[in-house]
C-alpha cells in the first residue's frame, strides 16, 4: 500500500507491505523499517519500531489526523485531489470541522464571520488531559461556530463551519 500525507506543509511518502501476521515492513522517504503492530483498541496502538516501543492514539476528523505518540501530538491534514494537483479552478467549499475526540472547550479564539487562513487556530480543545487546537482545515471565513468555552463535546461533534 502506498500513501502519501503532510505534517508540517512537508510531503512524506509511505509503502507499507505485509510480512507476517502483525508484523509489516514501511519504506518513508526511502528508508525501510520493521515495525510490530499490535492493536490495543479501535484508537490505540502499540508499535515496536527497530526495537524501540512507540504508543500511538490515533483521532481523525474531516480534515485531518491527530496522533499522539508517546505524549508528542502531531496533525497529519488529509488533502483533496484538487489541493494535490494545485487546482487553481477548485471552488472552496464550505467545510465543517467536527471533533475527534470528546472533550471540552477551553477557549474560542475566533468570532464567526472573521477571515481565516489554511491551518490557523480556531478553538482549543481539552481531551485526554491535552490541551489541543483545533485549526481551520482551509482558507476562508469562519461561517459558523456551535461552540462555546466551557462547553463539553462528544465524538464527533460539529465544532465549526468555514467557507
Amino acid at each position: 500500500m502506498n500513501l502519501s500525507f503532510w505534517l508540517n506543509n512537508r510531503e512524506y511518502r509511505l509503502t507499507v507491505k505485509g510480512k507476517k501476521k502483525n508484523d509489516i515492513l514501511v519504506e518513508l522517504n526511502g528508508n525501510t523499517y520493521e515495525v510490530a503492530v499490535e492493536f490495543l483498541n479501535s484508537d490505540e496502538i502499540l508499535l515496536i519500531i527497530d526495537g524501540k516501543i512507540y504508543n500511538a492514539i490515533i483521532c481523525s476528523n474531516n480534515s485531518a489526523f491527530r496522533v499522539c505518540v508517546n505524549g508528542l501530538s502531531f496533525d497529519i491534514y488529509k488533502k483533496s485531489v484538487s489541493q494535490i494537483l494545485g487546482g487553481k479552478h477548485s471552488q472552496r467549499q464550505k467545510r465543517d470541522v467536527k471533533t475527534s475526540m470528546a472533550g471540552k472547550i477551553v477557549k474560542v479564539l475566533m468570532t464567526e464571520g472573521e477571515n481565516v487562513e489554511e491551518g490557523q487556530a480556531v478553538l482549543i480543545l481539552e481531551a485526554m488531559k491535552m490541551q489541543n487546537e483545533i485549526k481551520s482545515p482551509q482558507k476562508g471565513k469562519v461561517t459558523k461556530i456551535v461552540r462555546s468555552a466551557g462547553d463539553s463535546v462528544e465524538t464527533g461533534a460539529l465544532l465549526f463551519s468555514v467557507e
